[in-house]
């Protein structure tokens, strides 16, 4: 009985627990779907876990299936390298997610001298870019990477030529002696304009002086530093990229034959008077005989890979560009090797290797942008082999610049080889110590040969040859201890290190004439004359330098960090003022950690406010100053029949007293971070003055010295800003969208320049090619003097046109002159009822009060769209190409603006002024100097916003590239300097210069161009 009872209770409990498992299995759904990053690229590796229960991660294709309890309310979707995300179920079955990277916002991790810190406890002012960023853009130096991407970066590219560097300016100019940033790649110094930009990490931005202070005297123009990549991924990958586009460069139109030869009649040049034969002429377009569409192509292969112990990132470059001027190119070619190799837990090794090649056909140094220096009445070519240029016909003494451009060869190459290698070794007491070696070559050969021939007046009877050769060898090695320890809520990270950098130069320059042959090869001839141009070698480059910093936190909430550096340069200052010290120190509190602060502001996970002062050095100054250099001059005879004997002069006024520049900053700065970092600011406030600027200070030539070289200290500037860093990013379901902004405030002012009293800095010119041709030549441009800013324009001021030939009895004239209708009034500025020479004054200022930056990128599904704005506002330009492009200049041509002019033809008063007057005896030009004096009818405004880049591109999807096993692949088109919206009627308002001459239009500039690419980047 006993059995048969427990057999049916068996069978009963059986049933149910099949019940209860059935029961279960049909709570439970399966939910399927892909997760991709803002660039719709899929996510491996990223983890979907069910709230609260189990997870799975992503494949190759970012896809994923998880089975989900019908209890759960929302899943999790995290990455190591993206923002985590939860999304509630809510009967859905498919999830299509993009993730943000982490980097985007204030938690990323940033490079500082020598370490790394998190964005959030940073107290010096830092902006950072990623490389993937610019990974696909036109872009050839680290300049142009950084343009409107972080605030108070001021990037200027004002010539198009391929391999032309960017001019790059932080926080204002703050010195006559103005250096560029300090680039650090990987850890040691490096110039930054030949990094292959498909290598690069991370840029980082050390912009004030605290942040910027543990390089010490290389770090007034501020630090930037450059992060090259590293493998990830037990698999190895393969990435290859390549882009191929068509430049297009814009020019000014000049006269063509018909309207060339109706302005000459207008203007009674006899050459074209009716007597002359003018249809049979030709009509060349010497603007499109000069320049044309070039091509740009660009090709990266990478291979990257990790295991445990170590990564290893290869890669190769080619990247050439025909510019748009004739016979103008250049090719570039690398090769890159990081590897980093863990041995055991204490010690790590690694080393970075870039090897690159640059061969370059420089323009032609009469690239003249437009080429106002011919006339369409002259042919290019000639008639027989014998003469194969054309002449220049009666009338025209000029040159024809096909023949110059095609007789003269140029050739530059450029070879780079740069290796460091470090240790790194975990000490007890939290301490670690690592030494870095490195050591640069660099080599620079120019070869110039230049054929004879005949074109008319100017010809070139013999040939020559010329070859310059330079090379810098660097040595470079760096100790670091550091101490890195947490106790309780206290943080401490120190460190301490000694740097020390040795070089060498060689260099050699040597030329001669009348050499046989077509090539570079010296083949002397009877006739030949060999001239040793010039030549050096130095082998006493040596900067010494002690540095430490420590940084302390408390709770997370209070911070502070002190650095200082002694640098010592054996080249640059004497026993006197060898070293300089450089200290700085900053604080930080994180405000949105204070209780009181979470219960007026929940909103807000971020806001940190920090402020900092430091000094920085400035050695941008040539060699040995402090001592008299002598100079090797031609050997002479003093008696007939003696040997001739070697003569030597001195070349420069000592200066033993010769010392550093020092720039003194403060910085306020305020970051914070909204809606779970969706919203990001950051605001900076900063005052720097720069003390003791380095000048070459000019000489008289009664002083008998060859060469006006006395470079002292003179006296100080300040800069004033605010910089505005803020941006947007979130998604609409698979729309993803990111805004950012950046803006830059800044006020420059001399202070004050010591040894040279009460009188201004007087530079710039609009010669045409020769100091002594030119339509304001003998004119000096641009102003420096205590109380205003930086190379203020220098000129008459304009102030109308005279409306009628008696307004002149109202206002001051020249000298011996009478204006009439249509010329313009100058402005007595110094009130002795005449114009002169003592009536220039300030007319403008090239220094913008705005620089500011707009980004955009979408997402979604497959396709992206990436933008880039760049503008500035405030700023001014000297129009001194427009007296060339309204006026006759010489004997050549000009453009249909002059058909403007008033009272030309039969023009009445227009907005233009007259370009001159007809007389008995012919026409007289210009007999008011409208166009012949610097002045400010030529003073534009300079603002402008430009599209810098546009890219649409397509990622491919995961069904497509699991059959082709890749991991992913990309296609885009792309456009670069796309349209430009200014006021300025030059060909383009994006000007540079040096300090004291910025913002100078010239007819010599190299046109930027415009870009269309295609391009692929595949992962396997």
């Amino acid at each position: 009985m006993l059995k048969s009872r427990l057999l049916p209770e068996a069978f009963i409990c059986f049933l149910m627990a099949l019940l209860c498992a059935g029961s279960a299995h049909a709570q439970t759904k399966t939910v399927t779907g892909k997760v991709i990053d803002n660039k719709s690229s899929p996510v491996a590796g990223a983890t979907v876990q069910v709230k609260g229960g189990a997870g799975v991660s992503t494949n190759e294709a970012g896809e994923f299936r998880i089975n989900v309890p019908s209890t759960a309310d929302s899943l999790i979707f995290s990455h190591v390298e993206f923002e985590t995300r939860a999304f509630a179920l809510r009967n859905r079955s498919t999830f299509n997610i993009a993730l943000q990277p982490k980097d985007l916002g204030l938690d990323a991790v940033v490079v500082v001298g020598y370490g790394t810190q998190k964005r959030r406890d940073v107290t010096g002012a830092i902006g950072s870019v990623k490389g993937e960023a610019i990974r696909n853009m036109p872009v050839t130096d680290v300049a142009g990477a950084l343009q409107g991407r972080v605030a108070g970066v001021e990037v200027v590219k004002s010539s198009g030529e391929p391999g032309a560097p960017s001019q790059i300016t932080i926080r204002g100019v703050a010195s006559l002696s103005q250096p560029q940033p300090l680039y650090i790649v990987d850890g040691v110094r490096q110039d930054g304009n030949n990094i292959n930009m498909a290598d690069v990490a991370s840029f980082d931005v050390l912009k004030d002086a605290s942040a910027a202070s543990i390089y010490g005297a290389a770090a007034a123009g501020g630090v930037i530093i450059v992060t090259t990549k590293k493998g990830t991924g037990a698999k190895p990958a393969i990435n290859f990229n390549a882009r191929y586009g068509v430049t297009q460069p814009r020019m000014m139109e000049l006269l063509r034959r018909d309207e060339f030869i109706r302005f000459r009649k207008m203007i009674n040049d006899p050459v074209y008077g009716p007597q002359n034969q003018t249809d049979t002429l030709p009509d060349t377009d010497w603007a499109k005989a000069l320049f044309d569409n070039g091509t740009e192509e660009n090709y990266n292969l990478s291979v990257s890979g990790s295991s445990p112990n170590t990564n290893y990132f290869v890669s190769g470059l080619y990247n050439n560009q025909k510019g748009v001027f004739r016979n103008n190119e250049s090719a570039m070619y690398g090769v890159r090797l990081n590897t980093d190799i863990k041995i055991s837990d204490h010690i790590k090794i690694g080393e970075q290797l870039f090897v690159w090649q640059r061969n370059t056909n420089p323009a032609s140094a009469f690239s003249i942008n437009p080429p106002f220096r011919t006339i369409p009445t002259m042919g290019i070519y000639g008639t027989t082999p014998e003469n194969p240029w054309a002449k220049s016909p009666p009338g025209f003494a000029g040159p024809n610049l096909v023949a110059q451009i095609e007789t003269a060869h140029r050739q530059m190459i450029q070879a780079n080889l740069q290796g460091n290698a470090y240790a790194e070794i975990k000490l007890p007491l939290y301490l670690t110590f690592k030494t870095t070696l490195g050591y640069t070559y660099y080599n620079e050969e120019l070869n110039y040969y230049q054929e004879a021939y005949s074109a008319g007046p100017v010809s070139v009877n013999a040939t020559n040859l010329a070859k310059n050769n330079a090379s810098t060898r660097s040595i470079f090695s760096n100790y670091v201890l550091s101490f890195d320890h947490v106790f309780g809520k206290h943080s401490v990270n120190a460190l301490a290190g000694y740097e020390q950098i040795t070089g060498i130069t060689n260099g050699t320059q040597v030329g001669a004439t009348s050499v046989g042959g077509t090539s570079y090869a010296f083949l002397l001839t009877s006739d030949s004359r060999i001239n040793l141009a010039n030549g050096g070698y130095d082998d006493n480059h040596l900067i010494k330098s002690l540095f430490g910093r420590v940084s302390y936190d408390f709770d997370k909430k209070y911070f502070a960090t002190f650095s200082i550096r002694r640098d010592g340069n054996f080249q640059k200052f004497g026993p006197n003022n060898r070293y300089g010290v450089f200290p700085a120190g900053s604080v930080g509190w994180r405000i949105s950690d204070e209780p009181f602060m979470k219960q007026l502001l929940p909103q807000a996970n971020l806001l940190k406010l920090r402020g900092s002062y430091g000094v920085l050095g400035n050695s941008n100054i040539p060699s040995y100053v402090f001592l008299s250099t002598f100079d090797l001059v031609s050997a002479q005879n003093f008696a007939p029949g003696v040997v001739p004997v070697l003569n030597y002069t001195q070349q420069n006024i000592p200066n033993p007293n010769i010392k550093w520049e020092s720039m003194y900053e403060a910085n306020v700065g305020l970051d914070a971070e909204f809606m779970n970092g969706k919203l990001y600011a950051s605001v900076d406030w900063y005052d720097k003055t720069t003390k003791d600027m380095l000048y070459n200070l000019p000489i008289p030539t009664s002083a008998g010295m060859p060469v006006s070289i006395f470079i002292t200290n003179i006296g100080s500037v300040r800069n004033r800003g605010v910089e505005i860093a803020t941006g947007y990013r979130s998604n609409v379901g698979e729309l993803t969208f990111n805004v950012g902004v950046t803006g830059a405030f800044n006020k420059n002012k001399v202070l004050n320049l010591d040894n040279i009293n009460s009188n201004a800095i007087l530079a710039g010119d609009n010669n045409y090619g020769s100091p002594s041709f030119g339509i304001w030549t003998g004119q000096q441009l641009a102003s420096t003097k205590a109380g205003a800013p930086f190379g203020q324009f220098w000129g008459f001021r304009a102030t109308g046109i005279y409306q009628t030939d008696d307004e002149w009895k109202n206002h001051p004239q020249q000298e011996g002159k009478q204006a009439k209708a249509g010329d313009l009034i100058f402005a007595d500025i110094d009130g002795n009822n005449k114009i002169d020479e003592k009536d220039r004054t300030v007319i403008g200022s090239p220094y913008p009060d705005f620089v500011y930056g707009i980004t955009l990128n979408l997402g979604f599904k497959g396709f992206d769209l990436q933008a880039l704005f760049s503008g500035v506002a405030g700023v001014d330009i000297y129009n001194a190409v427009a007296p060339y492009a309204m006026s006759p200049f010489s004997d050549g041509n000009t453009t249909s603006k002059v058909f403007g002019a008033s009272f030309l033809g039969d023009n009445g008063l227009t907005s233009q002024p007259r370009i001159g007057e007809k007389t008995q005896t012919g026409f007289i030009l210009d007999p008011n100097r409208n166009y012949t004096w610097a002045n400010s009818y030529f003073v534009e405004n300079g603002s402008y916003l430009k599209l810098k880049t546009l890219q649409l591109g397509y990622n491919l999807p995961a069904s497509v590239l699991q059959k082709v096993k890749m991991k992913n692949a990309r296609v885009y088109v792309m456009g670069y300097n796309l349209f430009t919206l200014t006021k300025y009627n030059g060909i383009d308002p994006e000007l540079g210069g040096a300090v004291t001459t910025r913002g100078i239009d010239v007819p010599y500039r190299y046109p930027n161009a415009r870009i269309y690419s295609l391009g692929l980047d595949i992962t396997f």
